[in-house]
């Protein structure tokens, strides 16, 4: 809808004309809303050729917006209770009331020179609205999940779309808001005009249950962890803003905002584990603070113990929430000593070579690579749960990349913890934010493909490969007329002749389940292959529950559409 205006609006202002459409008084108005990154409780003339306008209350004459009669329109109040002035005059637009345009929260010129600003007292004074908190007994079949929240660009649009959807269940993977301050009173007022936004306000009208983790931004500073001063006083904020009962224990001395619960009847169970990666959090690299070598930790030893009897407890399917990244690999592109986590190596190299991930380099941003010691605990106690009977099947969920991605770790064998298991990993990051950049992560979900066409999908594509010296991150359909790729390379990366496949098409069976939805046009949502949803303008990701066939649907959700998706057996 918005794309339209703009779109319509760049052709009235070439002729120096204002748009055409229906002329109406204020009180049909919609109130407030939301426009190019910035919200409105009034009118603006931003686009329009200097004439004011609003969303409306219900369409007419097919348009959903509308110029106003300027008369008609009230004067609105600061929080002193001072008149906003008439107009206010900013970055080349001139609104009636008050905007959050480069501000946090509502604002307004309290003077016709515009020198003088205050906030303004909200939407209509009104009390905001709070999150629905899940309840136990509740079945849950669908669990969308998202993070990176910023009231810019498509995130109205992919707003409203998970609002539709309404799932039984979302959760919040951190940079819920962009606090980045030791300032609380700053830290709130961004929370508050989160739940002002108008397509926020919508999804808590909706009702929709939510459970919650927090990652840098929203913890306080960026990359930071236990050196960020404000951490006691960040997670008050942090319940406030998602409405924590009262008699949480978060609320009653435990340092750190991780929580789990258990929903659904036996033999129908889904136990959300939200981590909090932030609070005891080492330094990652010296810049942050003292290196701690083998002594790293990211959760800290009160947590750890936490996680390990939440893991104990018996569920068919476990979705642990972490607001970085769980499963890419370290990234080998820079010194192995930077990082903190080093020490003298040991330690370190002995938890990459245990998970058989040596010769394998991944993404140089945040993850729980970074201390692989640790990363390792985390998998292991996930694998002896699995072969414990603790958990038919555990899923990773994550955010904080501005990317959506699939990925899957095949867990070593080990004496300790028992046979091999496959996880997987749902990354979703980006309510308005993309990341258009290819990133390496061996440990994506794997593009299957048979063997000469012989249409049984057990091969995996070898990604990127060169043919005839074109070096390609996907399958490719050059010289063939299907998609296809190599599944076995050489030294130089290129494909060893004899050695391909056809890419597995949507509903082709492979060794974890089903192809799910594959992108129509790659290119013009990746910058890789069908598993890296880059390019679209927000994304979320989902988790489909079917009971009865004993399968989960692990997808990508844009703005508009499901991009990409996988389907698990259980």
């Amino acid at each position: 809808m918005r794309i339209k205006i703009l779109a319509a609006t760049i052709a009235a202002l070439a002729t120096g004309q204002a748009l055409a459409a229906p002329e109406v008084h204020y009180d049909q108005c919609r109130q407030p809303f939301s426009y190019g990154g910035s919200s409105y409780l009034g009118t603006t003339d931003r686009d329009n050729a200097g004439v004011q306008w609003c969303y409306l209350k219900t369409p007419q004459q097919g348009s959903t917006w509308a110029v106003v009669r300027e008369e008609s329109i009230p004067l609105q109040k600061t929080v002193s209770g001072t008149n906003c002035a008439a107009t206010s005059s900013y970055l080349g637009e001139t609104f009636h009331g008050c905007s959050t345009r480069g501000h946090s929260t509502f604002w307004c010129y309290t003077d016709d020179q515009g020198s003088n600003w205050e906030n303004c007292q909200g939407e209509d004074g009104g009390e905001l609205l709070g999150h629905a908190q899940p309840q136990a007994t509740a079945l849950v079949e669908t669990v969308a999940v998202g993070s990176c929240f910023k009231q810019q660009g498509s995130m109205g649009q992919a707003m409203a779309r998970l609002t539709a959807s309404q799932p039984d269940l979302f959760m919040w993977l951190g940079d819920n808001i962009y606090a980045d301050t030791t300032d609380i009173s700053t830290m709130r007022a961004k929370y508050d005009a989160k739940k002002a936004n108008p397509d926020y306000r919508a999804f808590l009208e909706a009702g929709i249950p939510v459970l919650a983790t927090w990652d840098d931004h929203d913890f306080g500073a960026n990359n930071a962890g236990d050196n960020y001063p404000k951490r006691a006083e960040s997670q008050q904020e942090f319940l406030r803003h998602f409405d924590v009962p009262a008699d949480d224990p978060r609320y009653k001395g435990q340092e750190g905002i991780y929580s789990a619960l258990i929903q659904g009847p036996a033999g129908k169970r889904v136990h959300s584990i939200m981590l909090d990666a932030r609070y005891h959090r080492s330094p990652t690299f010296s810049s942050y603070g003292q290196c701690r070598g083998d002594a790293s930790t990211l959760l800290g030893e009160t947590q750890w113990a936490w996680l390990e009897a939440e893991l104990a407890k018996p569920s068919e399917i476990k979705i642990i929430a972490s607001g970085i990244q769980v499963l890419p690999p370290l990234h080998r592109e820079r010194s192995l000593s930077s990082y903190c986590a080093y020490g003298n190596g040991q330690a370190f190299n002995a938890a990459v070579e245990s998970l058989g991930e040596s010769a394998l380099s991944g993404t140089s941003y945040e993850s729980w690579a970074e201390m692989p010691q640790q990363r390792e605990r985390l998998l292991r106690l996930v694998q002896k749960a699995i072969n414990d009977g603790k958990a038919k099947q555990v899923i990773f969920v994550s955010g904080d990349q501005h990317w959506g991605e699939l990925l899957q770790k095949d867990i070593p064998a080990s004496t300790e913890h028992g046979p091999a298991v496959t996880v997987f990993e749902v990354t979703a990051s980006g309510f308005g934010q993309n990341w258009p950049y290819d990133v390496p992560n061996p440990n994506r979900l794997p593009v299957w493909a048979d063997s000469q066409g012989d249409g049984n999908y057990g091969q995996q594509c070898v990604l990127p490969f060169k043919y005839q010296g074109i070096s390609y991150d996907s399958c490719t359909s050059r010289d063939h007329d299907r998609p296809w790729c190599y599944t076995q390379v050489d030294g130089n990366g290129n494909g060893i002749e004899g050695q391909w496949g056809n890419c597995a098409p949507e509903g082709a069976a492979i060794p974890t389940g089903l192809v799910g939805k594959v992108p129509a046009e790659l290119g013009a949502v990746s910058t890789a292959d069908r598993h890296l949803i880059n390019k679209t303008g927000s994304n979320y990701g989902q988790i489909d529950i079917d009971w009865q066939q004993r399968r989960i649907r692990l997808s990508i959700q844009s703005e508009t559409e499901e991009v990409a998706s996988t389907l698990v057996a259980f």
